[in-house]
């Protein structure tokens, strides 16, 4: 027969029910390459299809990218980027002003023209770095909430190794990285409360660098900036259980709430909405029972 379960030492080693709001930020990719396939639409109906059922299902933010991240995707220029991405936040933006849209790029081109017809937040790959100040003052004009994510190699797709990846210190490096990026960027004038950090899983990194981060996401807490973790469908996941992207999502749901839980993430970008929103919910549910039945054991 089981022993029963000493409410005292639960209580004790419980993790907290959330005490703050989990902001999910859901991807529609407008670029064909993108390394999961399910989220790609190329027809702007498509994409607002998309994005209203994300939103019903729980998504506060929308983010709109033409150009795919992955290490085999073609290299777009601007003009095909433009037309990827500027009519999709238009169409958005107008059509559900509750969510915020965010643009996911590192020309300050696209970004100018994404805020001029309805975004309201930036996600930049290279953390600003691509296009140094122009961007930054775009930001700090315009007062977005800005996404700045590691990518490894200066200047971010400029100068990104991808195929084998060194650290000597990855915690330590990239939370030095960040370090100067906030300092940088709040004398640009972004407000601190402004700035989301994204270790950037998977971007320049291999799946034992993504594991320690993730180990050591608190550590970035002490930044004093909002993190956002960004673990859908990677090859984090396929470290461990060798299958494609589409067959990936419950390693990411572990590793997301991890985050949220161990490393005190804030946002959550996602592929699919319904799965991380339940994930939230569910554990919420289940830490509220644990404090009601550990709160008279413990004089609460």
């Amino acid at each position: 027969m089981n022993a029963p379960i000493d409410l005292r030492r639960l209580a004790a080693m419980w993790p907290p029910r959330l005490d703050r709001d989990v902001d999910i930020v859901s991807v529609v990719n407008t670029s064909p390459d993108s390394y999961f396939a399910g989220s790609v639409t190329t027809e702007v109906a498509a994409a607002v299809a998309a994005a209203r059922l994300h939103i019903q299902q729980g998504a506060h933010f929308i983010e709109i990218g033409g150009v795919s991240g992955g290490s085999a995707a073609e290299r777009v220029n601007e003009d095909i980027e433009l037309a990827r991405t500027v009519p999709f936040v238009e169409a958005i933006a107008a059509e559900f002003p509750q969510v915020t849209v965010t643009i996911d790029t590192y020309r300050p081109k696209v970004a100018e023209a994404a805020l001029a017809v309805g975004a309201r937040a930036i996600n930049d790959v290279t953390a600003m770095h691509f296009a140094q100040s122009e961007m930054a003052d775009l930001a700090a004009q315009h007062q977005v909430p800005v996404f700045l994510m590691h990518l490894e190699g200066p200047g971010g797709h400029a100068g990104r190794k991808l195929n084998r990846p060194r650290y000597n210190d990855v915690v330590g490096q990239i939370k030095g990285f960040f370090i100067e990026r906030i300092e940088t960027l709040t004398a640009a004038g972004i407000a601190k409360d402004q700035i989301v950090i994204d270790v950037g899983l998977g971007a320049g990194k291999r799946p034992f660098h993504d594991y320690e981060l993730l180990a050591s996401l608190h550590e970035f807490s002490k930044l004093g900036v909002a993190q956002m973790s960004a673990c859908s469908r990677k090859q984090l996941v396929q470290a461990v259980s060798p299958v494609p992207p589409d067959q990936r999502l419950g390693g990411s749901i572990v590793a997301s709430m991890w985050s949220v839980i161990a490393g005190g993430c804030r946002y959550l970008r996602v592929h699919e909405v319904q799965p991380y929103a339940q994930m939230l919910d569910v554990w919420d549910a289940i830490a509220q029972q644990v404090d009601a039945a550990c709160a008279p054991e413990l004089g609460m």
